[in-house]
Parts: C-alpha cells; structure tokens; sequence
C-alpha cells in the first residue's frame, strides 16, 4: 500500500466522521458557531480530498472512478468504501 494510498484512506476516514459531525449538528439545530466550523471545515476537507485523489489518479496510482465517488453527493463516505473496496480487492490478489 503506498503512502498516498494511506494518505487518502484516513483522510476520508476523517472526512467522514467531519461531516457525521456536521449532519449532528445541522440536524440537531445545535450551536451556529459549530455548523458554521465543521461547515467550512468539512468544505476544505472535501476540496482536499479531491485534489489528492485527482494527484493520485494522474499519477496512476488510483482509479479514476474514485475521483468520480469524491465528487458526488456522497463524498468522503463514498471515498472511504472505495477505499476499503479496493484495499480488499489487492489483497486478495496478492
């Protein structure tokens, strides 16, 4: 597993459990100064997460439709099942 392989996987680990984060919160009509945080935090974070995978995928060393998961409405949490999913798949054929 390479570095930017690892790289990816915990950022959207983290990137997930920001926007868990931000759907509580949200949901929850709890502090403003909160969703407004995790709100930008979590848009910074997808906007990263983007960008390494598109680094990755130019590099060859992820898959394209990855980069494709990264961007829909889904995002991180789509991100990290890809994730997961592919780091099976290259064990299994190792």
């Amino acid at each position: 597993m390479s570095p930017l392989f690892r790289a990816v996987r915990v950022m959207s680990a983290v990137e997930s459990l920001l926007f868990v984060a931000l759907l509580v919160v949200w949901l929850g009509e709890l502090d403003d100064g909160a969703k407004f945080v995790l709100g930008l935090t979590h848009g910074i974070g997808v906007i990263v997460l983007c960008l390494l995978i598109a680094w990755g995928c130019l590099r060859g060393s992820l898959p394209w439709p990855l980069l494709a998961a990264g961007v829909s409405p889904l995002g991180p949490v789509a991100v990290a099942i890809g994730i997961e999913w592919l780091r099976r798949r290259q064990g299994r054929l190792a």
